[in-house]
């Protein structure tokens, strides 16, 4: 088997400036792994045409047209089964946690979800985001052209971290999202999941409702899984003002059971709800989680593995 690049290691990312940088690191091993790309084509029905315009893509000229006008004009077609996809990050404070220098949780959120976004577009599909915040200023509607990956990324770059709980707002957040989706989506909600287990239910039940596919990218800190802390530990909220000592020795096989307890539980809540649930840690390669997750793949349903280890 090819050993995976270091480039796409978060630790190296880290030191990369640059989303667009690392997103594209991130797709181009991808693809250079699978020689393909992750998503399948799509089948179309030609519309319309409309005048061509600087920037326009020139694999849609209707050369036939042209030889007949000396004019450039484009072919419009109409959606059958081309995807949507909308990413949705989370970005409270709890996100900001990271250790042994690599990258947060946000950041990795963020990676990804860049990847994912070059992906779609990659393929001349449509992708949509935004951000959890309330009211719901960042919001990128969903479209194909060619400046829209410059847009996803200045959205995810300038985004204002909360410090406040995710837990009462998540549910309205995504609410918004819905009620903004006008076309069936494939939704990616990446975050930690630190809030409320019934504001995040309402909120999966109501993008379910209107006939979304929804993937949960559950991303948590490699510190938080394992807890590899000893003797005295000072535990201080990201979310809050609160300092805790405990001795790490002596919580740590409960705080075991715990956390495995929450990511079983919430997994079985969301596939309850009919959708999908990655946990990724974020020191996993990117490559490898994308790698991962799109086998197999299908336009109208992403199918996950189960049962890996993370």
């Amino acid at each position: 088997m090819t050993s995976l690049p270091k480039s796409l290691d978060p630790k190296t990312l880290a030191t990369l400036e640059g989303l667009q940088v690392r997103s594209r690191q991130i797709v181009e091993g991808l693809l250079a792994g699978t020689h393909r790309s992750p998503f399948r084509g799509v089948s179309v029905e030609f519309a319309e045409h409309r005048e061509y315009v600087q920037g326009d893509d020139l694999r849609h000229v209707d050369w036939n047209v042209y030889a007949r006008t000396d004019k450039l004009y484009l072919k419009q077609f109409v959606d059958e089964t081309n995807l949507h996809c909308v990413l949705l990050v989370d970005s409270s404070a709890s996100m900001q946690f990271a250790t042994e220098q690599s990258l947060s949780k946000y950041e990795y959120a963020q990676c990804l979800a860049a990847a994912l976004g070059w992906l779609v577009l990659r393929n001349g599909d449509a992708v949509g985001a935004a951000v959890s915040e309330l009211p719901l200023k960042q919001w990128l509607p969903s479209a194909s052209h060619s400046e829209q990956f410059q847009r996803l990324i200045d959205l995810l770059t300038k985004v204002e971290i909360q410090t406040q709980s995710p837990s009462k707002s998540f549910s309205d957040f995504l609410t918004q999202v819905a009620i903004q989706l006008s076309q069936k989506s494939i939704v990616f909600i990446l975050s930690d999941f630190f809030m409320d287990s019934e504001a995040l239910t309402r909120g999966v039940e109501r993008l379910k409702v209107k006939g979304h596919d929804v993937t949960l990218f559950h991303v948590l800190d490699r510190g938080e899984l394992k807890f590899p802390f000893q003797g005295d530990v000072e535990l201080n909220s990201l979310e809050g003002q609160q300092t805790v000592q405990v001795d790490a020795d002596l919580i740590g096989g409960r705080y075991q059971e715990l956390i495995e307890q929450f990511c079983q539980n919430l997994e079985a809540t969301v596939r309850n709800l009919g959708a999908d649930y990655e946990l990724l840690a974020s020191d996993v390669n990117l490559q490898m989680a994308l790698l991962t997750y799109f086998q197999p793949v299908s336009y109208t349903h992403l199918t996950l593995p189960t049962n890996r280890e993370v």
